[in-house]
C-alpha cells in the first residue's frame, strides 16, 4: 500500500468499502457498532482545526487521533499497554503520524480541549469518545477533562519521551 501498487490500492479500498457498508447496514441509526468508523475522530478533528484545515490529511490526524484514543481507552480501563503499542506501531507503518502536533505554544491542553468541546459529537458541554472496552468493542464516551488532557500532553512528546 505504501509503494502505492495499484492492486493492492484497489483491493484495500474494495475491502474498507465492503466493511463500511457491513457496519452501517448493521446500524443505521448510529446506536452502538457504527461508532467504531469514528474511532480517533474526535482528536482528529481537533489536530484539523487547530493546524489549519489542509496542513494534516485527514487521514493523518484521524491516524494520529487513533492513537490518542487507544491511550485514553487505556486510561479508562478498557484496554492495556500492549494494545495501545500495537496499534501505534500499525498507524505507525501505515506511514501515518503517531506524535499530535503542537495546537498553540502557550496553551496547547486547553486550546485542545476548546477544540473538541465544539466537535460534532459533544454533548451538553461533555466531550464524546469513541473508545475501545474491551478490545473488538468500540463504545461512545465522555471523559474527565483532566484525564484528556493527560493524553494530549503524552500524545505531544515524541517517542523516545514517553518512556
Amino acid at each position: 500500500l505504501r509503494e502505492r501498487s495499484p492492486e493492492a490500492l484497489s483491493h484495500a479500498i474494495r475491502r474498507s468499502c465492503e466493511i463500511k457498508a457491513k457496519v452501517v447496514g448493521h446500524d443505521e441509526r448510529e446506536s452502538g457498532l457504527r461508532a467504531i468508523l469514528n474511532f480517533g475522530h474526535t482528536f482528529g478533528h481537533a489536530i484539523e482545526a487547530g493546524m489549519g484545515y489542509g496542513q494534516w490529511l485527514h487521514g493523518e490526524a484521524v491516524g494520529c487521533g487513533m492513537v490518542m484514543a487507544a491511550r485514553l481507552s487505556m486510561a479508562l480501563g478498557g484496554v492495556d499497554q500492549a494494545f495501545v503499542d500495537r496499534l501505534t506501531r500499525l498507524v505507525r507503518a501505515a506511514g501515518l503520524p503517531v506524535v499530535a502536533p503542537v495546537l498553540d505554544e502557550q496553551d496547547n491542553v486547553g486550546r485542545s480541549l476548546q477544540l473538541m468541546h465544539v466537535d460534532k459529537k459533544a454533548e451538553a458541554g461533555a466531550i464524546r469518545f469513541v473508545v475501545i472496552d474491551p478490545p473488538g468493542n468500540a463504545v461512545m464516551r465522555s471523559a474527565p477533562d483532566d484525564v484528556v488532557a493527560n493524553v494530549i500532553r503524552l500524545s505531544c512528546l515524541g517517542d523516545d519521551q514517553r518512556g
